[in-house]
C-alpha cells in the first residue's frame, strides 16, 4: 500500500465512522475539524514565511478559540435535538425542520476558510486569485443575514 492510499483510506476510515456515530453531522464535523486543523497549519507556515515568532502564549489562546468553535458546533447539534423536544412538549408543531448545527458547522468552515486564505495570501501573496476572498466574504454576509443576498448587513433583531 502506497503513503497516498494509506491516507485515503485513514482518511476514508474517519469520515466513515464520523459519520455512523454522528449521523447527519458526521461530514459537518469532519468538514469543521478538518478547517480548523488547516487552518492552525497554514498559520505555522505563515508565521514561519513572515519570520513572525510562534510563542505558546499565542498557541494557548488559538487552541481555546478552536475549542469555543467546537463548542459552538456542540451546542447549534444540542439546539437541533432540544427544540423540537421541548416543542413537542408544549404541543407545538412546526412544519419545517431547523438544521442549526448544521448552519453553524458551515459558518465555522466558512470563517475558517477566510483565515486560511488569508494565512496562504501573507505567506505566499500570489499563490490564489483574490476572488476567492471576495466569494468567501459573500458567504459570510449572506449566512450572516439568513440567506439574504442584497450583501446589506441586518442589524440583529432587524426585520427583514
Amino acid at each position: 500500500m502506497t503513503r497516498a492510499d494509506l491516507f485515503k483510506w485513514i482518511g476514508a476510515s474517519i469520515t466513515g465512522v464520523a459519520a455512523s456515530f454522528w449521523g447527519v453531522y458526521g461530514p459537518v464535523f469532519v468538514c469543521v475539524l478538518s478547517a480548523i486543523v488547516l487552518d492552525v497549519i497554514t498559520g505555522l507556515i505563515k508565521a514561519k514565511a513572515t519570520g513572525t515568532p510562534i510563542s505558546s502564549e499565542k498557541g494557548t489562546k488559538g487552541f481555546w478559540r478552536k475549542m469555543a468553535l467546537l463548542a459552538g458546533l456542540a451546542f447549534g447539534i444540542f439546539l437541533d435535538a432540544f427544540i423540537p423536544i421541548m416543542l413537542g412538549v408544549v404541543s407545538v408543531e412546526l412544519p419545517f425542520t431547523l438544521p442549526i448545527g448544521t448552519v453553524v458547522g458551515c459558518y465555522i468552515v466558512l470563517n475558517e476558510a477566510i483565515s486560511i486564505f488569508e494565512n496562504i495570501n501573507e505567506a505566499a501573496p500570489t499563490a490564489l486569485p483574490k476572488w476567492i476572498k471576495r466569494m468567501l466574504d459573500g458567504a459570510k454576509k449572506t449566512v450572516n443575514n439568513g440567506g439574504d443576498t442584497d450583501g446589506k448587513e441586518q442589524e440583529p433583531g432587524a426585520k427583514g
